[in-house]
């Protein structure tokens, strides 16, 4: 199997580029006269997560930098399989060169992977690799949650010497790759003496807010809420707004870095940091590596970096946030 890259490669690549040297197929840029356009399909199954909706707009622009990529994009939203399954159908169907997906359920698209690559066409998965796939992209999701985990119990410690406060953490059981995400807060929550009161799955500000004004009416000290995502952390930080507790005795992180958990974080307050993804990195990921398991030719499998954005360091959290102002 292709060795799995991190984010250190990239000052190697950028060096390299400097010089003029040609690394990969992923080099080939607009204007380029193409024998061939290569045509790759992304498949999300939360669309109307924010972090989603921007890396699609980001995975296209990839592509049309490229020069010899055509973007495919499906529509699946809350993880629906049939949506997803469907989708995936048709571009087997079109015989795409390459299908890039994070699976609702895995095994429940096994056969379609199959189908897919007797077709000659490469199935790459995203957030991870996995058994049987032509390559990966993905991001360390036990580092996500370890980053977050790690900063709320070292604010718990300045803040709550004495304890006597609770946390929420919420899930998404069906997307497995994310694991990371929750395990890591709750198995340091659990080390530290901290009870989780609330663990549910949520990755929308509707249900973030919903499982937090619950929360609060049965565990009035809840002071602690660890989102999967920004979008359920944010809907969190309305129902402790609404709640009118004060913002200083309130932790909220969210991961993923969008660019609305990354501006609540500027502003201060309960919301104080965010697992950022590098969403330049991994949206040029997609292309590229799905073009070295078309050609054969370069990496397939990549991780991208992740970083807890916090005003303890403005300058890189106003970086974090410029990656969507493109």
């Amino acid at each position: 199997m292709t060795p799995l890259f991190n984010h250190r490669a990239l000052l190697l690549s950028a060096g390299a580029l400097a010089l003029g040297i040609t690394l990969s197929p992923a080099t080939w840029a607009a204007g380029t006269s193409c024998e061939k356009t290569y045509t790759i399909g992304f498949s999300h199954p939360v669309g109307e997560s924010q972090f989603a909706i921007a890396l699609k707009k980001k995975v296209q622009a990839a592509g049309v930098k490229n020069g010899c990529v055509k973007v495919l994009l499906d529509n699946t939203h809350q993880s629906n399989l049939e949506s997803q399954r469907a989708t995936l159908e048709s571009w087997v169907t079109r015989r795409v060169d390459a299908i890039v997906v994070l699976p609702v359920e895995a095994t429940a698209l096994d056969g379609l992977r199959i189908q897919a690559q007797k077709k000659g066409m490469k199935w790459l998965t995203y957030a991870g690799a996995t058994p049987g796939s032509d390559g990966s992209v993905g991001f360390d999701n036990a580092q996500s949650g370890d980053l977050v985990a790690k900063d709320a119990l070292a604010w718990v410690k300045g803040r709550y010497p004495q304890g006597n406060i609770t946390a929420a953490v919420t899930t998404l059981t069906p997307l497995k790759g994310f694991a990371g995400r929750w395990d890591q807060p709750l198995k340091q929550f659990k080390a530290a003496g901290l009870p989780v009161v609330s663990q549910q799955d949520c990755a929308t500000q509707a249900c973030g807010m919903q499982i937090a004004e619950d929360a609060l009416r049965q565990h009035p000290n809840l002071r602690v809420f660890i989102g999967i995502n920004d979008d359920a952390a944010l809907g969190a930080l309305r129902a402790f707004k609404n709640a009118g507790i004060k913002p200083d005795d309130v932790y909220i992180a969210g991961q993923d870095g969008t660019v609305e958990g990354l501006e609540a974080v500027k502003q201060g307050g309960a919301y104080r940091a965010s697992a950022a993804i590098l969403l330049d990195d991994l949206s040029q990921s997609i292309i590229d590596n799905s073009l070295a398991a078309i050609t054969g030719k370069g990496r397939t499998n990549y991780e991208t970096a992740v970083e807890l954005g916090t005003l303890r360091n403005p300058t890189r959290l106003d970086a974090l946030i410029a990656q969507y102002k493109d």
